[in-house]
């Protein structure tokens, strides 16, 4: 195996990091494990091992001369040239290929396209391959993965699901072989991934810097050694990376051959049962890597403790969880679960309920909670005798004085998914519609000589129209202060805040918090998509004091215009959560009159404001109503508050905008 690539650091090399280094080899030996998702801090050796892998797996038999790469031995999957030849297929030998998608990949170059030379020299449809087929039969990896398109999610969901890439474009239908090892990197603190694609990763593991000095130091010579004298360094791993590779072959042979007993699927499903996964994925996702585990450590059968060392790898991002709750757990769990399952029922012939951390129990969780606490019908008693004001009474409600729009919007930066063509305008960047631009030269080509089979004028070109998702930043700025049971409004605003994260992602939504008492505001949380942030931003939330309203107002202008800044593509959301009474100015003003000068930069900015009042009185409204007029927003009175209604609220009004 002297293909050891010496641009790349050795697998055998990596210190630490057992956990990542055994998903990746699972998937190596068994590729229907399904991927691995690797979550954490930056600089801690995620992409490095990624790329480390491809140095040791074995090679594989292929068609030769087929573009991807289709197996002799597996006729139903492969490529229409593969089978429509009728002669006998030669066979050559190559190791798999690892193919970086990066964030900023457009449609065309993953999926594929129409070949442009080819069309306009011979005007003939002749197919492109894109990334997918350059995976086929091996590793996609992407880094960030959590900051992909949607668009580019949902092509990457339908390839790893069906094993195919189906095309239908610009007059093309194709479709070839895409079975692939995907392969995901992340930083949490960036944002969460999109519950779809979580799923569709078998493994995910989460990788922390190393703390022992020792192991730190030794991280630092090799990696000295590796830059000061890369084939030096990769020729003493040589021997070590032989090994590997060998040990994952022989893996691979014995794969089809091994088998787990009745009792070990039993312990399987209980386990999986037990914690609540939905669907199936997770019971054979644990069946195969479990068998990959065995193998790898030339074990002759599958034991229990083979599928206690990979269920957290196969569960940790499967856990069903509230936002305030965890999502990671240890061997010792596991180990007590497996037990538990194992002992069958217990003596009142049920199962016993779910105890893991962040598995749904008994009761009802959070999220359902929110779900059914929230807007009753006109006039209707709410919980605890409070009467709820519902968002269709015009009493309650100040019309903005501008829309918006979340759901998609059109993109001048060759991303997104193509929707239709145009001519194009002054200043657009090229991005050839060739379909369009065909058709539209069609009826000109008896008139127009030239040596190309199709003739194109200046007049012909069409550029694609794409649209790509957009979503919102969504500030919540929320009275601390005394004035008004503060203690429990910040858990109301806290609890919102996780709520609405829980499907950011989806939405491409940022959401924050501003906090105002004393004689200012801060702010608390900045604007993130990510669940595990945000619990650890808002642990503790100080109360009591004067109540700084312009300050909070402005304090929270300031992080959207960052925000407008960052990305002019964003919807900016304000929501006020206060009774309007302000007592503290700016610079020695009025409270009440700063306040409302504070508003009405809200509306000078284009900010969608929604002003939440929790005074209980309908008449004592008055100040809050003030603001959301300054503020051209929208004014809402909720006598009766907590988390599900004020996400609720936000909700509703970011659907219809």
């Amino acid at each position: 195996m002297s293909h050891v690539d010496r641009h790349r650091f050795p697998f055998s090399a990596i210190v630490g990091q057992e956990a990542l280094k055994t998903a990746l080899l699972l998937n190596a030996v068994d590729p229907r494990v399904g991927g691995v998702l690797i979550r954490g801090q930056k600089g801690t050796a995620k992409s490095t091992a990624v790329r480390a892998l491809a140095c040791v797996l074995p090679p594989f038999d292929v068609i030769d001369g087929c573009r991807y790469g289709c197996d002799p031995k597996d006729p139903r999957n492969w490529c229409p040239a593969c089978s429509e030849t009728e002669t006998v297929h030669s066979i050559s030998r190559r190791r798999p290929n690892m193919v970086d998608l990066p964030v900023s990949a457009t449609e065309d170059r993953v999926v594929g396209t129409l070949d442009l030379e080819h069309a306009l020299k011979a005007g003939e449809r002749r197919y492109e391959p894109g990334l997918l087929a350059d995976a086929n039969r091996g590793i996609l990896y992407v880094d960030e993965v959590n900051l992909l398109d949607d668009h580019l999610v949902d092509t990457l969901l339908d390839a790893a699901a069906s094993g195919v890439n189906v095309v239908e474009r610009e007059g093309v239908r194709f479709q070839h072989p895409a079975r692939f090892i995907l392969v995901g990197t992340m930083n949490p603190e960036e944002g969460e991934l999109r519950p779809q694609l979580l799923d569709r990763f078998g493994l995910c593991v989460d990788v922390e810097g190393i703390s022992d000095p020792g192991a730190r130091v030794e991280i630092m010579k090799r990696r000295r050694a590796f830059e000061d004298d890369p084939d030096g360094f990769v020729e003493r791993w040589k021997s070590a990376e032989v090994a590997l590779g060998e040990r994952i072959e022989r893996a691979q042979r014995r794969i089809a051959d091994v088998e787990l007993d009745d009792d070990l699927m039993l312990l399987i499903a209980s386990v999986c049962a037990r914690i609540g996964v939905d669907g199936h994925r997770a019971d054979l996702t644990m069946a195969r890597a479990a068998a990959a585990y065995a193998l790898l450590h030339e074990g002759n059968e599958i034991t229990a403790a083979d599928i206690r060392h990979v269920a957290p790898m196969v569960l940790a991002h499967r856990l069903k969880k509230t936002p305030f709750e965890q999502d990671r757990f240890d061997q010792e769990q596991i180990a007590a679960m497996m037990s538990s399952s194992g002992s069958g029922p217990d003596k009142d012939g049920e199962s016993e309920t779910k105890t893991l951390p962040g598995a749904a129990g008994d009761g009802d969780s959070t999220i359902e909670i929110f779900q059914r606490s929230v807007v009753e019908a006109p006039g209707v008693d709410g919980p605890g005798g409070d009467i709820f004001t519902p968002l269709s009474l015009d009493l309650d409600r100040v019309r903005r004085s501008h829309g918006g729009k979340r759901q998609e919007t059109t993109s001048n930066d060759r991303r997104g998914r193509y929707v239709r063509a145009e001519a194009p305008r002054p200043g657009d960047t090229p991005d050839i519609a060739l379909d369009a631009t065909i058709r539209a030269s069609a009826p000109f080509q008896s008139t127009r000589e030239g040596d190309m089979a199709i003739k194109i004028e200046p007049s012909d070109v069409r550029n694609k129209v794409r649209r790509r998702r957009v979503g919102a930043s969504i500030v919540f700025c929320v009275d601390a202060s005394g004035s008004m049971g503060a203690q429990n409004r910040m858990e109301i605003a806290k609890a919102a805040v996780l709520e609405l994260l829980v499907d950011a992602y989806q939405r491409r939504d940022r959401v924050g918090l501003v906090a105002f008492r004393g004689e200012g505001a801060d702010l608390v949380l900045s604007p993130t998509a990510s669940v595990e942030l945000a619990q650890l931003k808002l642990r503790t939330l100080p109360t009591g004091g004067a109540t700084p309203l312009a300050h909070g107002i402005l304090r929270s202008l300031e992080v959207l215009e960052l925000e407008t800044r960052r990305n002019d593509d964003v919807i900016p959301w304000l929501v006020l959560v206060t009774d309007g009474r302000g007592n503290v100015g700016v610079d020695g003003g009025l409270g009440s009159e700063d306040a409302k000068t504070a508003a009405q930069k809200l509306r000078d900015a284009r900010v969608n404001t929604i002003v939440i009042d929790t005074t209980h009185a309908a008449r004592s409204g008055a100040s809050g109503r003030e603001i959301a007029q300054a503020a051209g927003g929208e004014y809402v009175r909720l006598a009766s508050l907590d988390g599900g209604t004020l996400s609720v609220i936000v909700r509703e009004r970011l659907r219809t905008a």
